[in-house]
């Protein structure tokens, strides 16, 4: 027998813990949804020359986090471009090129930098824009399929 004031809250509880347990999977399931946004995003955007950066581009889902975005070591400087520098011969004991069909030959040059082209900004951007309907959506999905 229930006392006044007092009430069995056996079924909410166990409510609770399912919707717990259930919680991880659709929090899981929506970051891997952003992942793959924010992947298509930088698709999209990336400025492609060789292919090369385009191809970098991955996801990695591990148990507590996802990555998303490129491998390629010259990323950063496409996406926030480069200062002027000076390039001096490494390996060699100078450098050769071509300009305007003639072979140059010298053993540093002075290069300009070159303008940000960013492609990871803006993807992140949009997908800020993007989450609160996608978490929303999941949360609804998943209340649905539940009272199914």
């Amino acid at each position: 027998m229930t006392a006044v004031g007092s009430a069995d809250i056996t079924r909410l509880a166990d409510a609770l813990r399912a919707s717990g347990r259930d919680a991880d999977a659709t929090t899981q399931r929506t970051a891997v949804e952003s992942a793959n946004f924010l992947l298509t995003e930088m698709e999209v955007n990336v400025p492609v020359k060789s292919g090369n950066l385009r191809k970098s581009l991955t996801v990695v889902v591990q148990p507590n986090r996802i990555i998303v975005g490129p491998t390629a070591d010259y990323a950063p400087f496409v996406e926030f471009g480069t200062g002027p520098h000076t390039i001096k011969a490494k390996n060699k004991q100078a450098l050769s090129f071509y300009v305007n069909g003639r072979k140059v030959t010298v053993k540093q040059v002075k290069h300009p930098g070159t303008r940000a082209q960013p492609f990871v900004r803006p993807a992140f951007d949009r997908w800020v824009d993007t989450i609160g309907p996608l978490v929303a959506e999941a949360n609804v999905k998943y209340l649905v399929d539940k009272a199914s």
